[in-house]
């Protein structure tokens, strides 16, 4: 599995299998009782990433791939979460509840009883309440499946000889039988098509796909909102030969770089907790080594 240059996710014929694959792997090996991603320790991951080493073939000096697999990690892992708290919801007894765990933690009593201890504390039912909050707020949902929608693009491309530009990516995978999954998205496409066909003012260049999405969409850094994890905004171009129209696209690019540059140190921050936490482990795990060994040599108390 590979990632090609300015790509920040694989394509490939075998990409949704890897991504299944993450999941399995995460679901086997994270621990049930870390409520955070910042919870999961260094070594779980390194685990996973051992397991797939396993059935593909990969090379974790590349910085992408190891960006996404840790990315797909993550979703998994809140996915994972997700479920469960799913099935929990189907039983009005939180007693009920606790005697019929999911299929994924059959045997695992203690993790499930954990979660459904987790699931009825008062903490969870606020944070619960305001995700749900959040949740209703997104205008609409996706068609693309488990699939990346870059992945789609690619796939779109070979299938039609000819390249997909991301007005009609969105069209795409915001269709399920012939209609958009919502009005909202089918909204959203029209006023791209309309910006698409819009005249452009003499001494004025066209807006650029990237910059119909952004404007339609939102932006968030490093994407364009509603066009998933993967396909990547590019540079915005001059809209006039303007000095005052050139320091404004200037500014705005600066912005958008600035907010990339926020994110990866975010992620790099979050990384470092990790590590700090793995070693903090050991740390105690040595010591508690060193204790049982003290005590060991100087066997068992003398009575006076």
């Amino acid at each position: 599995m590979t990632i090609a240059p300015g790509a920040e996710k694989p394509i490939s014929p075998h990409a949704v299998r890897f991504s299944q694959a993450i999941g399995v792997c995460v679901r086997k090996t994270f621990p049930v009782r870390c409520l955070k991603w910042t919870d999961v320790g260094r070594e779980y991951i390194e685990v996973v990433k051992g397991d797939l080493q396993r059935f593909f073939v990969l090379d974790f000096n590349d910085q992408a791939m190891n960006r996404f697999i840790e990315h797909q990690m993550l979703t998994t892992f809140k996915e994972f979460r997700a479920d469960c708290h799913k099935h929990f919801k189907k039983y009005s007894d939180p007693e009920e509840a606790r005697a019929n765990p999911p299929n994924a933690l059959v045997g695992r009593d203690e993790d499930w009883h954990f979660l459904c201890d987790h699931y009825i504390s008062r903490a969870f039912q606020e944070q619960s309440r305001t995700n749900k909050a959040a949740r209703q707020k997104q205008p609409y949902n996706h068609s693309s499946g488990s699939k990346s929608f870059l992945q789609r693009q690619y796939e779109l491309a070979e299938r039609r000889g000819q390249p997909v530009d991301l007005v009609e990516l969105f069209r795409e995978t915001h269709v399920r039988a012939g209609a958009f999954v919502s009005q909202a998205a089918e909204d959203a496409h029209n006023q791209m098509l309309e910006l698409q066909s819009h005249p452009t003012p003499e001494g004025s260049q066209p807006l650029s796909e990237d910059e119909i999405c952004d404007q339609v969409l939102g932006r968030r850094p490093g994407y364009s909102k509603g066009l998933g994890w993967g396909p990547k905004p590019k540079a915005r171009r001059t809209a006039s030969a303007s000095s005052s129209s050139t320091s404004c696209s200037q500014s705005t690019q600066k912005e958008i770089e600035l907010q990339a540059k926020l994110h990866e140190a975010l992620e790099r921050i979050e990384v470092q907790d990790r590590n700090h936490q793995a070693l903090a482990s050991q740390v105690e795990a040595m010591k508690k080594m060193i204790e049982d060994l003290t005590r060991a040599q100087q066997g068992p108390p003398h009575d006076p």
